[in-house]
C-alpha cells in the first residue's frame, strides 16, 4: 500500500485541504505572510467543554444508517445473488474502512472482491451493484442540498477560497454530473445497441490477448446494473437511502448537541450533503481535509463561531472515521483477508464467463453461463 502512487497522492491532496483549513490562504496572499485560521487554543476548549454522551448517543444511529445502507445493497445484489443484509453487513463496514485508508474510493473495488470471495459471486457484477448504489448516496444527497435551499433561501452560501458558493449553485452543479451518470447507466440497461458499442471498442482497442478478459469483465458489469430494470427493488433502494442519510445527519445534529451548537435540524442535512459530496469528488484517504473544511465553512455560514466549527468538525470526523477503520480491521482480520488481497487487479473471474459473439453483440444477461451449468 505505501508503495501505491494514488496513495501518496491521496496524503498530497489531504495535505492540500488540510492547508486550506488551517491557513487563511486568501488573507495571506493579500497580506503576503502567512495567516493561520484555526485558533488551536479556542478549538482545544470546544474539545474541553463538549458533552461526549452525545457523541456515544449518535453511534448507534450511525450504524443504524449503514445498515439501512446495506439493506439497500441487498436489494440491488438480487439480480446477481440473494445474499441476506447480515451477511452484507460485514463487507459494508470493511469497505468504508478501506475507503478511509485508501485513496480514490478504492474501497468500492475492495467491497466488490469482498463480496465475491465470500458470495462467490462475479466481481465484475458485483461492481456493476456498487455502482448503482453508490449513485443512489448521489441521488439522495443532492436533493438534501435543494431541500436546505428552500429553507435557508438563496442568500445562504459557502465561503470557500475567498468565492461565495451558493447552496443552490453548488445543487445544480452536482444534479447535472449525477444525472449524466444515471443517464448513462441506464443507456446501458435498456439500449442494446450501447452494449454492443462498448464490446466493438473492445475488439477495436484491446490487445488480441486481453479481449475475452475485458469482454467477460463487461458482460459481468452488465449483470449488475440488472437492478435498474425492477421498479420495486429501485423504489426500496430509495426508502432505504433517504432513511440511512437522515440517520446519518441525525448523528451530525446529536454531536452538534454535545458541542453546544444549537442549529436547525435543516443545517445538518446540509452539512451531511454537503460533506459527503465534497468527499466523493476529492480523492484523499477518508476525506481528510476536504470534509473539515466543508463541514466548518459550511457552519460559519450560518453563523457558528469560526473556532467552534472548527472542532465541531474535526471531533465528527474522528468519530465517522476511527470506529469503523477499527471494526472493518478486525473483520478483516477475521475473514482471513489482507490488503494485498483485497486490492490485487489481476484476481482472476471463475464464476462467469465471456458472453458475446463474433460480432462483439452481448447476448441476454441470463446467457452468461456458470461453470456448474457448463
Amino acid at each position: 500500500m505505501l508503495k501505491s502512487r494514488g496513495f501518496w497522492i491521496g496524503i498530497a491532496v489531504s495535505l492540500v485541504f488540510i492547508g486550506l483549513f488551517v491557513f487563511d490562504i486568501p488573507g495571506s496572499i493579500r497580506e503576503g505572510t502567512l495567516k493561520r485560521d484555526v485558533n488551536f487554543g479556542e478549538v482545544r476548549q470546544a474539545f474541553e467543554q463538549a458533552n461526549y454522551w452525545w457523541v456515544l448517543a449518535s453511534l448507534p444511529v450511525y450504524f443504524a444508517g449503514l445498515w439501512m445502507r446495506t439493506i439497500r445493497w441487498q436489494y440491488l445484489m438480487r439480480p446477481v445473488k440473494q445474499v441476506s443484509a447480515a451477511r452484507l453487513y460485514p463487507v459494508v463496514i470493511v469497505g468504508l474502512m478501506a475507503n478511509n485508508l485508501l485513496p480514490a474510493r478504492t474501497g468500492e473495488l475492495v467491497r466488490a472482491y469482498v463480496v465475491g470471495v465470500r458470495e462467490k459471486i462475479s466481481k465484475s457484477s458485483a461492481l456493476g451493484t456498487i455502482a448503482v448504489d453508490r449513485l443512489f448516496d448521489g441521488l439522495t444527497l443532492v436533493p438534501m442540498l435543494f431541500l436546505v435551499a428552500l429553507f435557508a433561501g438563496e442568500e445562504v452560501s459557502f465561503p470557500v477560497g475567498g468565492r461565495d458558493l451558493s447552496i443552490a449553485g453548488l445543487a445544480g452543479l452536482m444534479t447535472v454530473l449525477f444525472g449524466i451518470a444515471l443517464a448513462i447507466l441506464l443507456t446501458l440497461v435498456f439500449w442494446q445497441p450501447a452494449r454492443g458499442g462498448l464490446h466493438r471498442l473492445v475488439h477495436k482497442f484491446a490487445p488480441g490477448s486481453l479481449k475475452p478478459k475485458v469482454e467477460e469483465v463487461l458482460q459481468s458489469f452488465f449483470v449488475g446494473l440488472e437492478s435498474l430494470r425492477s421498479p420495486v427493488d429501485l423504489a426500496v433502494a430509495w426508502t432505504m437511502s433517504v432513511i440511512s442519510w437522515s440517520l446519518e445527519a441525525t448523528m451530525y445534529y446529536l454531536i452538534a448537541k454535545g458541542f453546544g451548537i444549537d442549529e436547525p435540524f435543516y443545517v445538518f442535512l446540509l452539512v451531511c450533503a454537503a460533506a459527503n459530496l465534497a468527499i466523493a469528488v476529492v480523492a484523499s484517504q477518508g476525506g481528510v481535509g476536504p470534509f473539515e473544511l466543508v463541514v466548518s465553512n459550511t457552519l460559519v455560514a450560518f453563523g457558528v463561531a469560526k473556532e467552534l466549527g472548527d472542532a465541531y468538525a474535526i471531533g465528527l470526523h474522528a468519530v465517522l472515521l476511527f470506529p469503523i477503520i477499527i471494526l472493518g480491521l478486525y473483520l478483516m482480520w477475521n475473514m482471513k483477508l489482507t490488503f494485498g488481497d483485497m486490492l490485487k487487479s489481476s484476481e482472476k473471474e471463475t464464476d462467469t464467463v465471456s458472453a458475446a459473439d463474433a460480432d462483439g453483440r452481448p447476448l441476454p444477461p441470463n446467457a452468461a453461463i456458470k461453470p456448474e451449468q457448463a
